[in-house]
């Protein structure tokens, strides 16, 4: 790694801590119903500054944050799924944070449209969101205490995901278009 000037590394701490509550906002969309949310930022700022002298002055530090930030995250993803830890699905996860790693919305906006949009949601649908990404028990076990077949679950998980994200998509363009 080559030296770099002072000036540039304080340039390249100030991106640092001025990303920090961003970052952790994509990082927790990214890991929505998993713990470790602050290991894995942390992890990030390691990787962050061990890379530094890869990061070119005057690009999109927060794209470049964020990418690295999503390595972590699928890093721990891998870790968690080892352990036998139910986690939000990656694809979904990915749509979900996407908007997040532009400067057209900010974290605290994306947030919010989702939190609106699950509060949408019929109770059953709600309670299958909440199975699925936040309990420990198989999608076959929910099936089977609701009367119902696991691929019947899944379809509606496809639906539930695709009305979800164009509603946020829907709500941030609606907030965009007041502005």
């Amino acid at each position: 790694m080559k030296p770099r000037p002072a000036q540039e590394e304080a340039v390249f701490i100030g991106d640092i801590t001025r990303f920090q509550t961003q970052l952790r906002a994509y990082i927790i969309s990214l890991m929505s119903g998993l713990s470790g949310a602050e290991d894995v930022l942390q992890e990030t700022n390691i990787v962050l500054w061990e890379k530094r002298a890869k990061f070119e002055p005057g690009t999109n530090f927060r794209a470049w944050a964020c990418a690295i930030a999503r390595l972590e995250v699928k890093a721990h993803r891998r870790q968690m799924y080892r352990l036998g830890i139910t986690m939000l699905d990656e694809e979904l996860a990915d749509q979900l944070a996407e908007p997040l790693q532009s400067d057209e919305e900010t974290p605290e906006e994306h947030l919010q449209a989702l939190e609106q949009c699950l509060a949408r949601l019929r109770e059953p649908e709600r309670e299958l969101i909440e199975h699925r990404y936040f309990s420990k028990s198989t999608l076959g076990a929910f099936a089977a205490r609701r009367g119902q077949s696991t691929e019947t679950l899944r379809n509606s998980l496809y639906r539930i995901r695709a009305a979800l994200r164009k509603c946020i998509q829907d709500k941030l363009a609606i907030s965009e278009a007041r502005l």
